[in-house]
């Protein structure tokens, strides 16, 4: 754990895969911004691949494409999976419901409304989702 109180970007990614399954909990603001942070750099590394082959590939041959195009959709369908279970916990954490979560679906304005939750700071002690990170 930093100075701070947060998480180290280490502990973060190793803190969400440990908690693949779990819903309830808080996560700290470094936890899930640091994930975002992994999620967008695992998402940058799963798509070269995909580009480099496109380019080399002639038209007719675009079947080629089909192990790279599965093998970076399964890992976006992973990460997504996970980045709802630390959204979740994010959002017990200000003592709101997880299914807050769903605010993205409202259009234009949905992820406004989420990365305003996600920016807001932990509620101070414990909530009825547990006791906040610092405390452990």
């Amino acid at each position: 754990m930093r100075e701070d109180g947060g998480m180290s970007f280490a502990e973060a990614i190793q803190s969400v895969f440990s908690k693949f399954n779990k819903l309830q909990g808080r996560s700290p603001r470094s936890e899930y911004w640091y994930w975002r942070l992994f999620v967008f750099i695992v998402s940058l590394v799963a798509v070269i691949p995909v580009v480099l082959v496109a380019m080399m590939v002639r038209q007719g041959d675009v079947w080629a494409l089909f192990p790279f195009l599965i093998a970076a959709g399964a890992i976006a369908v992973f990460l997504w999976l996970l980045t709802i279970t630390v959204t979740v916990r994010r959002l017990h954490d200000q003592g709101v419901s997880g299914w807050f979560f769903l605010l993205f679906l409202i259009p234009s304005v949905g992820w406004i409304i989420e990365l305003v939750f996600m920016l807001q700071p932990s509620q101070p002690g414990s909530n009825k989702y547990g006791a906040p990170y610092l405390a452990k």
